[in-house]
């Protein structure tokens, strides 16, 4: 999903990031055409869990706690909710009709699961036509009622397709595009809105964002890229955004790469970005300690996930073979066939119990 962020000059460097509670071990993801498996990174092994009930997947979620997976199926007409407590597909729902197809571009559930945000497509379907009658809505399903409860507007933004974040309370529904827009969870009205829209300093280009990274409940981060104006260097630089805080920071690192994906350390002091090319970067003094140009050309990998015990980086999400390498050195440890092409790349399964 783009992101379209031209963001202030007033925004302070970023601190150190504080340690997770307990660093993730095992990933979840799937497997062509619907098969579901489980990798363990202490004994580098895949583990086949179960199946989707309606084929290959072309989305999925994680609530904020971590405990529910939702994945889009069946031709982008299902969405299935994974329980990680059960470790197994414990509902789904459709919304077509005979008279319309309803396609789902993605679902997000709420911490408890019981509510799904949707972004739809609708098709209507006439006897000599199909008309294209998607709404400019974000729509609230209900599991337990089994129906559409919410309706939401995108208006000026109908056009973007927002990231749908949960506060880890459950309290508030975020929605990041070019604004960070934070609703209540229950009544659906807005209580606060930041404009990502502030120009740079004079003479800077805008900043051009890539897809946020979700590296704890309620704190996503990004790489960017923006050109400076004395000399028109391409520059990156690393984003952060606080979702309950309603505050983002960012800051410049050094000239341009092509990299989309962060990722982060347990302990918070370094920083990954990548993936055609890499930069490890020292969150502290906020400097690239190695950088790595071509680290994944030729390869179009969607997943870089740190090891629990910051000493690896694990890289995958196209094709059969999760890639192991050195976190320090970035250099290839070794590789790991997943059994099959991957249709949904792996994320942390970060849910500890009750």
């Amino acid at each position: 999903m783009r992101h379209r962020f031209l963001l202030a000059l007033l925004a302070l460097a970023l601190g150190a990031a504080p340690a997770f509670a307990q660093a993730p071990s095992r990933f979840l993801a799937g497997i062509w055409p619907d098969e579901l498996i489980v990798f363990d990174q202490e004994t580098l092994t895949w583990e086949k869990i179960g199946a989707l009930r309606h084929g290959a997947a072309t989305n999925q979620n994680q609530s904020a706690d971590g405990r529910f997976f939702t994945f889009v199926t069946g031709r982008m007409e299902t969405v299935e909710i994974f329980d990680v407590a059960e470790m197994a597909v414990v509902d789904d729902f459709r919304l077509s009709t005979d008279s319309e197809r309803v396609r789902f571009m993605s679902a997000t559930p709420s911490p408890d699961g019981n509510r799904i945000f949707v972004i739809p497509i609708v098709v209507e379907l006439h006897p000599d036509r199909f008309v294209h009658a998607t709404p400019s809505e974000i729509w609230v399903y209900d599991r337990t009622r089994r129906e559409v409860t919410g309706r939401l507007p995108l208006g000026e933004a109908s056009d973007w397709r927002p990231n749908i974040h949960f506060s880890p309370d459950g309290s508030s529904v975020f929605f990041v595009n070019d604004d960070i827009v934070e609703l209540d969870a229950e009544t659906l009205a807005e209580k606060r809105r930041v404009s990502l829209g502030t120009p740079l300093a004079p003479g800077y280009g805008g900043v051009r964002g890539h897809s946020l990274n979700v590296i704890e409940p309620g704190r996503l981060f990004g790489t960017y890229r923006t050109t400076e104006p004395r000399q028109g260097m391409d520059l990156f630089g690393v984003l952060e955004i606080r979702l309950p805080e309603m505050t983002f920071t960012h800051y410049e690192v050094g000239p341009g790469m092509q990299m989309n994906q962060f990722a982060l350390s347990p302990d918070g002091k370094r920083g990954y970005a990548g993936l055609n090319d890499a930069a490890v970067l020292d969150m502290e003094t906020k400097e690239v300690v190695l950088r790595r140009k071509g680290f994944e050309r030729g390869r179009t990998n969607t997943s870089m996930i740190v090891s629990a015990d910051g000493q690896r980086l694990f890289i995958s999400g196209v094709g059969d073979t999760m890639y192991v390498y050195d976190a320090e050195t970035l250099e290839p440890e070794t590789e790991v066939f997943a059994g099959g092409d991957f249709m949904i790349a792996p994320r942390e399964i970060r849910y500890r119990g009750e």
